[in-house]
């Protein structure tokens, strides 16, 4: 009896395996007992010689079933399902065409031949994760590749394509044209040749550069990657087990060194963060497929550095573009980044020359406004000053039919307002790229009370289409993660610097606890003017308790804008980025502290990250109780994308959830009670579940079913 999940046949003198399991052929336990029975089949078939194993579909396996790592393996295993291919006394050939990662490879590397397509891609990513592979690959891949070459692609957890695969030893074979028919020819003639099974267990561990020093080197080459991160230590050991022991004791080794990273807080986060990528685009209501509204033409008014990095996203993204500016000069300068920004992936290696001319052939300019008609989604990219971009999106909706999609990208202005004044404001949404707009992941997608489904559907389409993240967001001051931004991390940054901490202090403990940068360097590299605008129009909504960033409203007044000034927080040496600390800041900050009657201290560096981070998990807490983000996990995805949260911590809402509710709370009120109820009350959210012993991610579960 055959299995669905795998499929047997022979042709020839061939059995053929062909595992389906749409839509990335996981080897889950359907996969796993299908492969052991067609295995069973294929060698008590006495006209079978040789046996392929292939996937039906666009990819190879990518791996093991993630949502069985929390519980032990049903029968049978990875392993032993591995061990039996290895152990078959007839040759056995992968054939690998779309991505063999993980498991995939592993699955690969058991079986005694490989063949891939020209373009396949071929990898063990477990390290992304936090955990480290377990079904044997860091007992087979050096035996195949050799130590020191199975240690860095292990704990790179890049993938290669098949030439450099084969040029490793790890590809016998490059197939042109149909895999399995190629696969089949090819085991086809192992056997009128006379081969025999090829046992990876049973090869010598090429161990050359594979010492202290070579080790040291490859955990070098990545260190920048795997910043603050330990599954890297893991992969060591079970690489070294593979050099120093046997087959069988090392691969005992690797099931013990798995299990111990499956339990780590680093492996937790990280693959918490990998579920909640792919729940961002599930909204209550919305369906899949009505986030497939096709897109063909964008059009982009205002060419400035914004403007033309969502330009080249979408044309990079195969999508053409109108960009459109008033200004000539503004045209021609947004023109010009465009092209410097393909001439970087040229230089980069990522296109080549004639790729990125066709890229940027899809990208037509026009100072008329009217060039928006025919185009499926307009964005306006113009200054963020609501009564401009008013009346752009107000002449735009009279210029285009209702299902036209209608996006301001604003970073803190209210959309409802925007569209207050414009036609159809149920087509209307916020799209806030992050810059630069053709480079980061992230789009917060920002809906009102009047959207219609329909629009937001076609946002999240147009993130789909450029390969970002979007994460739904609801209207209120900076949306998810400006807002804890500006009323959490970054205002407490700016108190801790008031009471005695300087800019570097605040910075350097904030990197050492994993931010890619600390908030003055942010700052000063994006323009202190920047935020002084936003909160000028927040002034005129809302209002917040004194002090509120009023060291960066002193500096922009002083005209030190940062980086483009070469001074800011920080000063800076012409034609060098190297932030150098300044005298004149010093006596700025002493000056406002003494104007507040604030009592400057000693501050140590746990007290900053502590501060800074409740700060970020209260105000989170407020976001989500009032509905502004969906889910605890999205505001994780905004901020690990976003704003540099160490990702091997899970976001800010995982990280309080590690911590425990329990003390966060009482932490808060610590500070609550040095430093009064202006900034340090705690969100009626974390109270509430802090008092019931749950957590945020126990919140979003509950929802979720609900």
């Amino acid at each position: 009896m055959q299995s669905e999940a795998v499929r047997y046949q022979r042709t020839g003198n061939v059995g053929l395996l062909l595992i389906d399991n749409p839509p990335v052929n996981v080897l889950g336990a359907a996969v796993r007992r299908g492969l052991a029975l067609g295995l069973e089949m294929a060698l008590a078939d006495d006209a079978v010689r040789g046996i392929v194993i292939a996937c039906a579909g666009r990819t190879f396996s990518a791996g093991a079933d993630i949502s069985e790592f929390n519980a032990p393996m049903s029968e049978p295993t990875l392993q032993s399902v591995f061990a039996a291919i290895e152990a078959a006394p007839k040759p056995v050939v992968a054939a690998m065409h779309g991505t063999a990662l993980g498991g995939g490879l592993e699955l690969a590397l058991a079986c005694h031949y490989r063949v891939a397509v020209p373009d396949a891609k071929l990898g063990l990513p477990e390290i992304t994760l936090g955990v480290i592979p377990g079904a044997g690959g860091t007992q087979r891949l050096p035996r195949v590749i050799g130590a020191i070459a199975a240690l860095d692609m292990i704990i790179s957890g890049a993938p290669v394509d098949a030439r450099t695969a084969q040029q490793f030893g790890l590809v016998d074979a490059v197939i042109d044209g149909d895999l399995v028919q190629g696969a089949q020819q090819y085991c086809a003639k192992l056997v009128e040749q006379g081969a025999t099974p090829r046992a990876t267990r049973g090869r010598a561990v090429d161990v050359t550069g594979f010492d202290s020093a070579g080790i040291a080197a490859v955990l070098g080459k990545h260190s920048r990657a795997l910043k603050g991160r330990t599954t890297q230590q893991l992969v060591v050991d079970a690489v070294t087990a593979a050099v120093q022991s046997d087959f069988d004791a090392g691969l005992a080794i690797e099931r013990k060194l798995a299990d111990r990273s499956l339990t780590t807080t680093e492996s937790k986060a990280l693959r918490h963060l990998f579920f909640a990528e792919r729940q961002v685009s599930r909204v209550p209501g919305l369906s899949v497929e009505s986030q497939k509204d096709p897109i063909a033409r964008v059009a982009i008014i205002g060419a400035g550095t914004m403007g033309s990095g969502i330009a080249t996203a979408c044309a990079d993204a195969g999508v053409a573009v109108t960009l459109i500016d008033s200004s000539a000069a503004g045209l021609e300068r947004g023109l010009g980044l465009i092209a410097a920004n393909f001439e970087s992936s040229v230089a980069r290696g990522r296109l080549t020359p004639d790729q990125a001319a066709e890229r940027r052939s899809r990208i037509v300019d026009s100072a008329d406004i009217e060039a928006v008609a025919g185009a499926d989604v307009v964005i306006e990219a113009v200054f963020e000053d609501l009564a401009l971009k008013q009346q752009v999106l107000s002449k735009v909706a009279s210029l285009t039919p209702a299902s036209t999609l209608l996006a301001f990208n604003t970073s803190t202005l209210s959309i409802a307002e925007l569209a207050a004044s414009c036609r159809d404001p149920q087509r209307v949404v916020g799209l806030h790229f992050f810059s630069p707009a053709h480079i980061m992941r992230l789009l917060e997608i920002v809906r009102t009370r009047a959207t219609e489904p329909a629009a937001l559907a076609k946002a999240l389409a147009v993130a789909k289409l450029l390969r970002k993240i979007g994460v739904v967001a609801g209207d209120a001051f900076g949306f998810i993660g400006n807002k804890m931004m500006l009323d959490g991390y970054w205002r407490e940054a700016e108190l801790l610097m008031l009471e005695g901490a300087s800019p570097e202090q605040v910075d350097a403990a904030v990197e050492a606890f994993g931010f890619a940068m600390g908030p003055a360097r942010v700052n000063d590299l994006g323009g202190t003017d920047v935020g002084t605008r936003t909160r000028i129009e927040l002034f005129k909504r809302e209002q917040r308790p004194d002090p509120y960033f009023v060291i960066a409203d002193a500096l922009t007044a002083m005209n030190r804008l940062g980086q483009k000034t070469s001074a800011g927080f920080y000063r800076y040496e012409p034609g060098n980025r190297k932030a150098l600390p300044d005298e004149e800041v010093a006596a700025l900050i002493e000056r406002l502290a003494r104007e507040r009657g604030i009592q400057r201290r000693s501050i140590e560096a746990p007290e900053i990250v502590e501060r800074c981070l409740l700060q970020l998990i209260n105000v989170g807490a407020q976001v989500l109780e009032s509905g502004v983000a969906l889910r605890a996990a999205d505001i994780d995805v905004v901020w690990i994308h976003g704003y540099g949260f160490p990702r091997h911590l899970g976001g800010p809402m995982f990280h309080a959830d590690t911590l425990g509710l329990g003390r966060v709370l009482e932490r808060i009120e610590h500070y609550r009670c040095r430093l009064g109820d202006d900034y340090w009350r705690p969100a009626a959210l974390l109270e509430q579940l802090a008092r019931q012993d749950r957590s945020f991610a126990q919140w979003d579960s509950e929802r979720t079913r609900a």
